[in-house]
């Protein structure tokens, strides 16, 4: 008993000892220093060079017939059109380029707000991570007339450079000026001059590179006939190439007055 009685009070002393020691030397317990994670490196290459992209010849040509129901009036039959657009199971633009360039056009240009959102949804869902598609979606984030699809647009833009916003700061900032250009303006998506203002607005910022939708050709002068009479002052003509004369300019002369014949005087008068 008494055995018993003497070996449970040195395990009781034992454990004591245990649990003071433990309390004396762990000082910070359960605290640990916080190491800052690494900086992640961000890969501005192009995203067609990973992945598998394949491009058989059935897609390209569907793809194609997508790209020929926009010219529809149809507002729904082009929101299916964009919305499969959008799809790499129905085109690929890395197979394509003209699929992204739709895509883009349809963002600025569509008069139905639907088509616009959805080729905002439609570049990402393309991965179309590159300094058109970008712009595109970042200008549409800000000048866009609907807000759901400015919010379409932000948010896809945030999808698509998330770990890549340092790859196209330069491009966010000429997309500030060129917003400022556009405005000045009176550019609005979706009308039907958006083509040529923007790209006026890209020739004034300075961003010619950048996306811009393609625009119709100017249409030529039409000729006068010869006997037309013309109203005002006729315009000197452009020299015809860098090494021409320059045009000669020549004042109208001076009118004089034609001398009246003389004439007898009568000698009753005189």
């Amino acid at each position: 008993m008494k055995r018993l009685i003497g070996l449970s009070l040195a395990a009781l002393l034992g454990m004591a000892a245990t649990s003071w020691g433990a309390g004396f030397l762990c000082v910070n317990c359960g605290i640990h220093c916080m190491v800052p994670p690494e900086p992640c490196h961000e890969r501005c290459d192009c995203p067609c060079d990973h992945g598998l992209h394949l491009c058989p010849q059935w897609k390209m040509e569907h793809a194609q017939r997508l790209i020929e129901e926009l010219d529809k009036c149809d507002c729904c039959s082009r929101i299916r059109a964009v919305r499969k657009l959008g799809c790499p199971l129905h085109a690929d633009w890395c197979c394509d380029h003209e699929v992204l360039a739709v895509l883009i056009r349809e963002l600025q240009c569509d008069k139905c707000w639907e088509v616009r959102r959805e080729a905002a949804w439609g570049i990402w869902h393309q991965n179309a991570r590159t300094e058109e598609g970008v712009l595109a979606l970042y200008i549409a984030s800000k000048t866009d007339p609907h807000y759901l699809v400015r919010v379409a647009a932000a948010e896809a833009l945030d999808i698509l450079t998330l770990n890549h916003k340092t790859c196209f700061e330069q491009t966010l900032k000429g997309a500030d000026v060129l917003i400022v250009q556009l405005r000045k303006l009176g550019y609005k998506p979706g009308s039907e001059s958006c083509r040529l203002q923007f790209a006026s607005a890209c020739a004034c910022a300075g961003c010619c590179h950048a996306a811009v939708p393609a625009s119709p050709s100017a249409p030529e002068p039409i000729p006068l006939p010869k006997d037309t009479p013309v109203k005002g002052k006729p315009a000197a003509a452009l020299p015809a190439g860098p090494d021409a004369a320059p045009p000669v300019v020549t004042t109208p002369a001076t009118v004089t007055p034609m001398p009246m014949p003389a004439t007898s005087v009568p000698d009753d008068v005189k």
